[in-house]
């Protein structure tokens, strides 16, 4: 049967009163490791917030120190249908005339129309990328190895226009359907006169160990030839349309220019211009009697203009992420006389000298670039150690050509002299660094705050033992208590029962 405890009743004290007060003494310690428990995760929260700043910091300094990062170009065309114009920012500003007198086209041909199901015939077709000379009247093959394409009896034009596509020989086949008829049209892949093509067909070979006969008319396979030297047949034909390839052809500020493709790349550094429609009327082109057409120009105006956005942005932006630090160190070290609070880390050597390192970092100079001092492009420290930025002063130096990107980027091989990008993207790596100050601070403070959590432990397992160790002594006393209790009620009613006796 279960027995219930009521220390105290043997013994008449108040026994869980007194266990509780002893073992509430006993805790006392508690409190003080629970404050300096509080402390330490504050300092922990406090360095995780000054990481995350920092860390801000590193990433718009080591943004801002590619030097690619601070220029932008305006780019304008006076007719954007004709020619469209974009600058990387290494391009500088300038402007200049540009007439387009010729595009660039590939070369394109065609068959003659034929029935749906046409099969032209077996045979080899032989294909040939090279540059045609005016008119087609003669083929220079280029430095690529000619293409044989074998084709069967029973082979459809569709079936011809696959087996070209996958012989991957630089021409595009396609099966042109006009409603009635269809046609096999061959196309250069890219565009420029040194992309043009040869088509040339043979027969299938009689003996299997020579090579088949040319074919130079429109039988068979020839219908697909094409090869103008050869005679006027297939796809060369007087009545068929063609398109010879050619490459585009400009003038800048009167300066010739050529390009394979209708894209003009650095004849101006850093311009690129995209040509969309002939600018030029009657250039080059031959009347009947000899004569060359008169020539009408409307030249388009290019012109290409700083855009100082992104520099003052990058400005803007290291201001910002700087201010936001320097703010949260100077609030975690101030002392606030109207409050008698001292900050988090008020004294601490390692947050203090952080504090001056970033100070005497915003003194120094950039050397070898046109501004050496933050406070020349209008950057400004003010007296609680934050930036502001001198509007007139960023504005002047944000227009005058690389000044800022100088004074942020220029690298001397000198941490005390490189540009203040570098000095802060540098900085900030080190501080990040494994075995850096602050990971070693926060290692170091989540130790004592580990070693707390122990200290807490040994005080509440020694509270308990006392408080257990109580209960049994008091437990002790109130047997004895008992015992004497019952003999003295036992003496007491024998006394009583004698002097009844006697009396």
């Amino acid at each position: 049967m279960a027995t219930i405890s009521s220390t105290g009743i043997g013994s008449g004290l108040d026994v869980n009163s007194i266990v509780s007060q002893l073992v509430a003494l006993e805790k006392t310690p508690l409190k003080t490791l629970a404050l300096k428990a509080t402390n330490v995760q504050a300092q922990i929260s406090a360095f995780g917030e000054i990481q995350s700043q920092f860390a801000a910091l590193t990433d718009v300094a080591s943004r801002i120190s590619v030097a690619r990062t601070w220029g932008a170009r305006n780019a304008s065309s006076s007719n954007a249908s004709a020619a469209t114009i974009t600058a990387a920012p290494t391009a500088n500003a300038t402007s200049f005339t540009l007439d387009v007198d010729q595009l660039a086209q590939s070369q394109s041909v065609s068959s003659a129309a034929v029935a749906p199901g046409t099969k032209p015939g077996a045979g080899t077709l032989t294909l040939q990328l090279g540059k045609w000379s005016a008119g087609g009247g003669s083929f220079t093959p280029g430095a690529a190895a000619s293409v044989d394409v074998t084709v069967l009896e029973n082979d459809s034009i569709a079936a011809i226009a696959a087996k070209i596509n996958g012989a991957n020989a630089g021409v595009v086949a396609t099966v042109f359907n006009d409603g009635t008829n269809e046609r096999l049209m061959l196309s250069s892949k890219t565009t420029g006169e040194a992309t043009g093509f040869r088509v040339q067909a043979r027969a299938v070979p009689v003996d299997p160990e020579t090579v088949g006969v040319p074919i130079t008319d429109n039988s068979g396979l020839g219908q697909l030839a094409f090869d103008p030297p050869e005679n006027s047949f297939g796809m060369a034909s007087a009545a068929i349309p063609k398109q010879y390839g050619q490459d585009a052809k400009a003038r800048i500020n009167g300066l010739a220019v050529t390009s394979a493709t209708n894209t003009l790349t650095d004849n101006i550094p850093g311009v690129t211009v995209k040509l969309v429609a002939t600018t030029t009327k009657g250039y080059g082109t031959f009347l009947a009697d000899g004569t060359t057409s008169a020539e009408v120009k409307s030249p388009i105006t290019m012109g290409i203009s700083e855009d100082v956005t992104p520099a003052v942005k990058n400005v803007s932006d290291f201001v910002t992420a700087y201010n936001t630090l320097n703010k949260s160190l100077a609030d975690l070290t101030k002392y606030d006389a109207t409050t008698k609070t001292a900050g988090l880390f008020q004294g601490d050597s390692l947050v203090v000298g952080l504090q001056n390192i970033l100070r005497n970092m915003l003194g120094s100079a950039s050397l070898g670039a046109t501004s050496q001092r933050l406070s020349d492009v209008g950057i400004e420290r003010q007296k609680d150690g934050s930036l502001t930025i001198n509007t007139a002063k960023l504005s002047v130096a944000a227009n005058n050509g690389t000044t800022l990107q100088q004074l942020f980027t220029n690298n001397n091989n000198n941490p005390l002299t490189n540009g203040f990008a570098l000095k802060f993207r540098d900085l900030g790596k080190g501080v990040a660094a494994s075995g850096g100050w602050l990971l070693s601070k926060v290692a170091a403070l989540k130790n004592n705050l580990d070693t707390n959590a122990k200290e807490q432990t040994k005080v509440n397992d020694r509270a308990a033992l006392f408080e257990t160790r109580l209960r049994k002594q008091y437990s002790a006393l109130d047997a004895q208590m008992a015992q004497l209790n019952a003999l003295n009620a036992y003496v007491t009613q024998q006394v009583a029962a004698w002097n009844k006796s006697t009396a």
